[in-house]
């Protein structure tokens, strides 16, 4: 008899604790992603505003050119895109004050610097660059310090 409750028991806590294998679709920032597990957690539970947006653009275009800062060998023009940091919506527009134009117009001025740096200096204008994004995350949104001082070029 006890064998046939700890029996019951055992069963109850494994159907209860099982998850579905039924196949479910989330969508966030416009992306569909299928998952076969019943938890989904978000990544973004603010959602991606348009400057949320442009920002990951931003460290992505860091993270790219990065080596070549490192190299001495970042050719090319600078990205436009970064120019709309100025008009992109924010997630929490009282996050945005006064200040923030005079912190993006550094931010892009130190891109503009990089892209016209000699070799030799440009692993100090990338780190420049990184700095920019540094100061203003460390006064509105902390959350993405972490990644963008890993940004930074050791020497």
């Amino acid at each position: 008899m006890n064998k046939f409750f700890l029996l019951t028991a055992i069963a109850i806590i494994i159907f209860s604790c099982a998850q579905k294998n039924e196949s479910k679709e989330s969508h966030s920032d416009s992306v569909t992603v299928k998952t076969d597990t019943v938890k989904i957690c978000a990544t973004n539970p603010n959602g991606s505003s348009e400057l949320a947006l442009l920002m990951r653009s931003m460290y992505s275009h860091l993270s790219a050119i990065r080596a070549n800062a490192i190299a001495g060998g970042i050719t090319g023009e600078y990205p436009d895109f970064i120019d709309s940091i100025y008009t992109a919506t924010p997630t929490d527009s009282t996050m945005v004050d006064d200040e923030f134009p005079s912190r993006a117009k550094e931010y892009i001025a130190a891109v503009k610097d990089l892209y016209h740096r000699y070799p030799e200096s440009q692993k100090q204008a990338f780190n420049t660059a990184v700095s920019k994004c540094e100061s203003c995350h460390t006064h509105y949104c902390p959350g993405p310090l972490l990644k963008i001082r890993k940004l930074y070029i050791r020497f």
